[in-house]
């Protein structure tokens, strides 16, 4: 690679972190430093690795982030000072003292790791006690001496008045770590005593960057500085501090219970006008801000507006902070039908926050709240989000309908990236279009790729897009421009092969088989086409190709050079028959059904289809199809088969189980992945669960449940992603989750019953790690000392049908036309939805789709007061 090569490839890597692309970025270092392995390049990836370990912590993933530095820490022990700096930094976050502290003891330790960890101490620790009591260092350590004696003082000066000689702290130098902390009690010193020009020239000596800073504002306040912006913390410990509300503590805490336990509201209105009223007489510049808390809590549950603002002594001041945190509380009601509400009052929010100069009319805040709204409105089932776009409902005041813009999303991803035109919210948009339509988001990209046209993502986008219309030209233009982008990118690099063989099959199906051997020459000349099980795919369609054409003999090389290398004539017949196939040239191809195989070749099949599999897989040929025999066959024979397959080979055919609708295959292939353990697990319980048959529903959500557990555990996120859309707890819109020793203990009991379930064996039951996916019928939840309303029992004379009478249903008939395996399936839906609490469609959507989607719980507001 030239120069100029690895100076570009060096230039993309960067302008991908600083955009925030941090897998791409670190995918295309991985080439990069593959190819080069030099300094510079190693140097590159670990940069890469860098910024993808940070952007899992600021996600809050410490784990991800964590498993991921161990595995760099050992590919690359020459980088230990930096890598374990930023792992002290993680387990600082995460309160893991000793893992910060022990580096200290060694006497080699450079001046620059010591620094590093200094600094980590004085911006991330927060506990002094913890670190005194820290065994990570000698008891008598100058950092644990300093940090025992600062706690004490800290203590004290909190307590009352001290004296000078109390808080002296001789044990913390001025260059300690811990310094800033000194700072900050001889500060408090001087506030007790009244001493507010010595509390302020200390004030502004602690470091910005340093746990006390955090304090500053707050005690500065007090001293009576203006025009400091507070967070609710800091008006909450001015308050604590400079006056006695106990009174308006024990009246707010009043008022909170009468909320909580969902009192009368005459009740909660009595505890409202008594709140108020404290507040007003020991805590005034705080009545505002309770008066906007108490109302946006009463309209969230539906309270009187008249008698709650009598309450409250008028309405409150509806200002730009009112409604976003009214917006706030709405969207995170857990109602769907809130989430409308929840746009208009971040509507409101708009337009008073402009009104006050909190941002420009179209600044980037704007077009960051429209892309907030939007993703409100995806999280609305469409029926009900279809119902607000129609009919919508009048909380504020009547609306004109183009001033009812955030009810649709299009229009708000449209105005935000009219206003910022950033890459994240052509992103956000196109996503959101994926899930509409195909076209939608061909729209999308078109649009995103003539704004911003040096963006890769819409590039790939089209480009798929037109090869799935076998709009070929199309593509290779697309694809020249992702090209000149960035040649490197993984995605790219594996493109130019798998269109030219895509565009091959089309020749092959228009029967232009000139045309496809001019293809063929072309992938021929492509390095990467000598990989993997390439080369025999360029043979078997050689074979096609020239068998069109009457060229016998060089057809025949083409099928010799593709049992050579497939290692036997019966996975290069399947190759050639699944080419054939999605060229539709069937007559180009004479296959012997698996029944005319001898034993022994039969006892091949599993393999040979798993071979096979892997080469349309790994060229993105769509609609690959396979004899159906031949699937069957492989059913019958994997047991025998399932120790000569490797993993990979295991998950493909239970994919093809999945695919094929043979449950039975995909559910065998599960078990022996499962068995052999490893990273791989993840992917197999997914695969169980998608394997499970109807009327297993807590089994279900119990597998995809610990499927993404253990997929966070392995870094296999493509695994939690699916898993989480199954994974959803039967009443509330959000994931079931469990810990990694949950986890193990699902793939123990799934080891221990690898049959496939049916009603008479149903398999493990997981109530004890998920009592959530209990039976939730009335006479369950009446056993274990659960509330049951009256039209919790009309649901059990309408669900509580046994296996018999269900049985009694089908034999006294059937509605006309529909097939007696259908009507028992949907029965079988019925009772399932009666035992778990979802609702049928939910189920059928499952069955059909993949896993459940929206609220189970059908999305009706419980407690909402008329």
């Amino acid at each position: 690679m030239s120069k100029d090569s690895i100076q570009a490839v060096e230039i993309t890597v960067r302008k991908l972190i600083a955009n925030r692309k941090f897998k791409t970025a670190l995918d295309n270092a991985k080439e990069f430093h593959k190819a080069q392995h030099t300094t510079a390049s190693e140097s590159l990836l670990l940069d890469a690795y860098a910024a993808r370990i940070q952007s899992l912590v600021d996600q809050d993933l410490e784990p991800e982030a964590k498993s991921l530095l161990a595995l760099v820490r050992e590919r690359f022990p020459a980088a230990k000072e930096r890598l374990d700096a930023m792992r002290s930094a993680i387990s600082a976050r995460d309160g893991d003292l000793a893992g910060i502290l022990q580096p200290l003891n060694d006497p080699e330790l450079s001046s620059e790791r010591r620094a590093a960890i200094e600094l980590t101490i004085q911006t991330q620790v927060t506990d002094l006690a913890s670190l005194a009591a820290c065994n990570a260092l000698p008891l008598d350590h100058s950092l644990r001496q300093a940090a025992g004696a600062l706690h004490q003082a800290f203590n004290a000066v909190t307590s009352g008045p001290v004296t000078d000689e109390q808080i002296a702290l001789p044990e913390v130098s001025h260059r300690s770590p811990l310094s800033p902390w000194k700072l900050l009690i001889r500060a408090i010193a001087h506030l007790h005593r009244g001493e507010d020009q010595a509390c302020g020239e200390i004030l502004a000596a602690i470091k910005p960057e340093s746990i006390p800073s955090r304090l500053v504002p707050a005690m500065s306040a007090m001293l009576g500085v203006g025009g400091i912006a507070l967070k609710p913390a800091d008006t909450d410990l001015i308050s604590r501090t400079c006056a006695n509300l106990q009174p308006l503590h024990g009246a707010l805490a009043s008022l909170d219970r009468a909320f909580a336990e969902d009192e009368h509201e005459s009740v909660i209105f009595k505890a409202v006008r008594a709140a108020v009223q404290e507040c007003q007489r020991s805590a005034p510049e705080l009545l505002r801000q309770l008066k906007q808390l108490v109302f946006v809590r009463g309209g969230v549950i539906g309270l009187d507006n008249e008698r709650l603002m009598a309450a409250l002594g008028g309405a409150p001041r509806q200002d730009a902070a009112f409604f976003r945190m009214y917006a706030r509380a709405m969207e995170t009601s857990g109602d769907p039908e809130d989430l409308y509400e929840a746009c208009e009052l971040w509507d409101a929010f708009r337009q008073e926050a402009v009104k006050e100069t909190w941002f420009r009319p179209n600044g980037v805040e704007v077009a960051t709240l429209y892309l907030h709204m939007a993703e409100i409105l995806r999280r609305a089932p469409d029926d009900l989000l279809t119902e607000f776009q129609r009919f919508p409902k009048v909380s504020r005041e009547p609306l004109a309908k183009d001033d009812r813009y955030f009810l649709f999303p299009e229009k708000l991803y449209q105005r935000a990236c009219a206003i910022d035109p950033h890459r994240e919210a052509f992103s956000q948009w196109k996503q959101w279009a994926v899930e509409r339509s195909a076209k939608e988001a061909e729209k999308v990209c078109r649009e995103w790729h003539r704004i911003r046209p040096d963006d890769l993502e819409p590039i790939l986008y089209l480009m798929e897009r037109a090869a799935k219309r076998n709009a070929f030209p199309s593509a290779l233009s697309y694809l020249n421009k992702a090209e000149r982008i960035d040649a490197v990118h993984s995605v790219v690099r594996a493109a130019r092969l798998r269109l030219l063989a895509a565009g091959a099959i089309r020749h092959l199906q228009q029967k232009k088989p000139h045309l496809a051997a001019e293809k063929l020459v072309m992938m021929a000349r492509l390095p990467q086409s000598q990989q993997a099980d390439r080369p025999a795919f360029l043979a078997a369609l050689r074979h096609l190709v020239f068998v069109g054409t009457g060229h016998e003999s060089v057809a025949e090389e083409g099928r010799l050079e593709a049992e050579t290398l497939l290692e036997g004539s019966l996975a290069a017949g399947l190759l050639i028959s699944g080419i054939a196939a999605v060229s539709k040239r069937f007559e180009l191809v004479k296959l012997s059904p698996a029944e005319a195989l001898t034993h022994q070749q039969r006892t091949l099949i599993p393999k040979s289809m798993a071979r096979v599999m892997a080469i349309a897989d790994d060229l993105d040929i769509a609609k690959f199809q396979l004899p159906s025999s031949y699937i069957a066959e492989t059913e019958e024979q994997f047991p025998g088969a399932r120790d000569s397959l490797d993993v990979q080979q295991i998950a493909l055919l239970g994919e093809l189980g999945v695919a094929c609708e043979r449950p039975k295959l995909a559910w065998a292939a599960s078990g022996a992945g499962l068995e052999r353990g490893g990273p791989t697990e993840a992917r197999f319980l997914l695969l169980r669960a998608q394997a499970l048959p109807p009327g297993h529903g807590p089994r279900y959500v119990a597998l995809a449940a610990a499927a993404a557990e253990l997929g966070r555990f392995h870094r296999d996120m493509d695994v939690v992603d699916q898993a989480l859309r199954i994974a959803r707890h039967p009443f509330q819109d959000r994931p079931i989750s469990l810990t990694i020793d949950q986890a193990r203990e699902v793939v123990r009991r799934e080891l221990a019953s690898p049959a496939f379930p049916d009603t008479r064996n149903p398999g493990p039951s997981y109530s004890d790690l998920f009592p959530q996916l209990l039976c939730q019928c009335p006479g369950c939840r009446r056993n274990r000392g659960e509330t049951v309303g009256l039209f919790d029992e009309e649901d059990e004379d309408d669900f509580d049908m046994s296996d018999e009478e269900m049985e009694d249903i089908l034999d006294e008939g059937i509605p006309e036309g529909m097939p007696p395996e259908l009507a028992r399936a949907f029965l079988d839906i019925m009772k399932e939805s009666a035992i778990t609490g979802q609702r049928p469609e939910e189920i059928m959507a499952r069955i059909l789709g993949g896993g459940p989607g929206g609220r189970p719980d059908g999305g009706g507001k419980k407690g909402r007061r008329k």
